[in-house]
């Protein structure tokens, strides 16, 4: 764990010294381009590295982008690191950080994740359910081992996702070395964030089979966008919060397979599961 968060921090420690040659404190442009820091947990890394190319085209500024795993960049902004801006899967890094005084209060949700079965082309054992998935004469690949293995995304599932570990005819501890096996194997089945279907790799490859939103577990399919009240560049970093909420980026992040909160099928996800929370965005 110790070497894991010192991997991140040395990470961390060259944006710093890249963001060190930057403009005023509103985020005006005096010679240099603004250089905004932003970190993000890793799953949206391809969505927000697209993202961060057109706020910079629109806003004349240099994004130093950080995506890795949101426990340990939440820890390293605790120990000091510097960020403008973070954006995590759930929402209690962001309320920890509020909770110490780090980030500002008004973070707000913006997009939504599920999983999903994907099967070979044309479904030919007719995988309709997680629970085909148990069944004697369906293979299935799995990575139970991975950093949000599907356990994990669906907890209130895990007596059956159990059973289908245990039944797994192989296990990985990565989805991406897991599917590079999976097209050429005798599986006919695995688990994938709806995200990973959008990857050119793997993108029109598969049937994708859909599961209910009520299996998902509610902090691993949301995420957030917050300013940390430190930031030398409100004005730039408030921009960039309402940009990743704002239509440009709702294109983008749904291209990658995300739901953004601001569209009908957000809106509906947003009232219906997560009622908690839906004072961070009024």
């Amino acid at each position: 764990m110790k070497k894991n968060l010192f991997l991140v921090l040395g990470l961390i420690s060259l944006t710093l010294l890249f963001s060190g040659c930057v403009s005023s404190g509103d985020g005006t442009n005096t010679g240099a381009k603004t250089v905004l820091t932003v970190y993000s947990c890793g799953g949206p890394t391809e969505a927000l590295t697209e993202v961060n190319k057109v706020f910079e085209q629109k806003y004349d500024c240099k994004i130093e982008f950080t995506g890795a795993n949101a426990g340990k960049l939440e820890k390293a902004l605790e120990g000091g690191a510097y960020a403008d801006v973070f954006l995590p899967r759930t929402i209690i890094f962001s309320q920890q950080l509020v909770d110490l005084d780090l980030m500002n209060p008004d973070y707000k949700v913006y997009q939504f994740t599920d999983w999903v079965i994907l099967t070979k082309k044309g479904n030919p054992k007719n995988i309709q359910s997680l629970a085909d998935l148990n069944r004697e004469d369906v293979k299935v690949y799995t990575d139970s081992k991975s950093s949000i293995p599907t356990k994990k995304a669906m907890i209130n599932q895990s007596e059956l996702i159990d059973s289908i570990y245990e039944k797994s005819s192989k296990d990985f501890d990565c989805y991406k070395k897991m599917l590079l096996e999976f097209e050429n194997s005798e599986a006919d089945a695995t688990l994938v964030e709806r995200r990973v279907t959008t990857l050119p790799e793997v993108k029109g490859r598969y049937e994708i089979v859909d599961m209910p939103r009520e299996y998902m577990t509610p902090q691993t399919g949301i995420f957030t966008v917050g300013v940390m009240n430190y930031t030398k560049y409100p004005k730039l970093a408030y921009e960039y919060q309402n940009f990743v909420l704002g239509e440009e980026a709702e294109q983008i992040l749904a291209k990658h397979g995300f739901v953004p909160v601001n569209t009908e099928e957000g809106q509906e996800i947003y009232n219906n599961y997560y009622k908690d929370y839906l004072k961070l965005n009024n």
